[in-house]
């Protein structure tokens, strides 16, 4: 039987310092039937170089140069060009585990399942990069220290479910015994044609958001394990730490509205109640402290004007819970032109 060939979608720009870190975890993957494709979105450093340089050694690597248009067009150029069987999404700031496609491709096919969920490597991330970064040692080039670990597949922790939306959860401790936390779009393996037709929003950051709850709004069948695959390495000129609160809420916002119409228009009562409370208030509860610290300001004004408008169309009512009516209180204040002290 012909091996099936995972599509890796790599949206490069501007990550000198962390692209061949990244490029070589995936040379390095114990699964062989990969293809790249590294979209470099308008880099102005030496990445367009570095990309050439690995397409030149290996075949597998497949370059896409382009104007910036930002990281959501980078992931759709991406998308237009797979034809593999199975596509995943890396960042070219972060890196991967050697086992990962061999790992996620063979639960896929072990369960029959349409997508494969894993996490990232919390000891790197919270505890190795944290005391590299106290006493000064290099983090760019340093090993994490769980990487050498071999995973046998027979040991694998994992839950088969024929809905993910029932484990997807972004609060903090989630009242669900395995769950998807949170909606990055690195940490799975899908089948292509589960995903080809969802496009990412064009200039929205955050755009994991609205596209993984859009994905969500039938069931999917998944693998859910817990195995550290993803190295999420702390780059603070990325989108996620280079945006500030009003900017970030405001992107949130337009996504779970978003969001909400396609449930509204595709899913049912039952599947709008779990997205509603297990994401969109998750993230709207912790976004609400934005609310309480707003510069004065042009992007300020902007988000106020949008509340506004959300709360006019009753985005909000559908609260429930304390800690939910706690924060629609606080955006309907805001819409209110009241000034919020904490």
């Amino acid at each position: 039987m012909k091996t099936k060939r995972v599509d890796i979608i790599i949206p490069v720009y501007n990550v000198e310092p962390y692209l061949r870190r990244c490029l070589n975890s995936v040379l390095k993957q114990t699964f062989k039937h990969w293809r790249a494709i590294c979209v470099d979105d308008g880099s102005t450093d030496g990445c367009p170089a570095i990309l050439e340089e690995y397409a030149a050694k290996d075949s597998r690597f497949m370059v896409i140069h382009q104007a910036n248009g930002g990281l959501s067009h980078a992931r759709n150029e991406g998308m237009a060009v797979a034809d593999a069987e199975y596509i995943m999404f890396v960042d070219s700031d972060d890196f991967i585990h050697p086992q990962t496609l061999e790992l996620a491709v063979k639960l896929m096919e072990r369960d029959g399942t349409d997508m494969v969920s894993w996490y990232k490597d919390v000891v790197y991330k919270n505890i190795q990069l944290r005391l590299f970064n106290k006493y000064n040692i290099d983090t760019v080039n340093s090993r994490p220290w769980r990487m050498p670990f071999r995973y046998k597949l027979s040991f694998v922790r994992s839950v088969v479910t024929d809905d993910a939306l029932k484990f997807a959860s972004d609060w903090r401790h989630p009242d669900i015994k395995f769950p998807i936390k949170h909606c990055y779009v690195w940490r799975h393996l899908f089948k292509r044609s589960l995903v080809k037709d969802i496009p990412f929003i064009k200039g929205l950051k955050f755009e994991d958001l609205p596209w993984w709850s859009e994905l969500l709004v039938k069931p999917v069948k998944t693998t859910i394990t817990h195995l550290p695959l993803y190295y999420y390495y702390e780059n603070r000129k990325s989108i996620s730490k280079a945006t500030e609160g009003v900017e970030r809420l405001q992107s949130q916002l337009i996504g779970l509205a978003y969001a909400q119409e396609k449930y509204e228009k595709y899913g049912d009562a039952e599947r709008m109640a779990l997205w509603s409370h297990n994401i969109k208030w998750a993230i709207l509860s912790g976004s609400s402290r934005v609310l309480y610290k707003m510069p004065a300001g042009e992007e300020t004004d902007r988000l106020v004007q949008h509340i506004t408008e959300l709360v006019k169309k009753g985005f909000f009512d559908d609260a429930t819970k304390p800690i939910e009516l706690k924060a629609k209180d606080a955006y309907y204040a805001v819409a209110n032109g009241k000034k919020l002290t904490l």
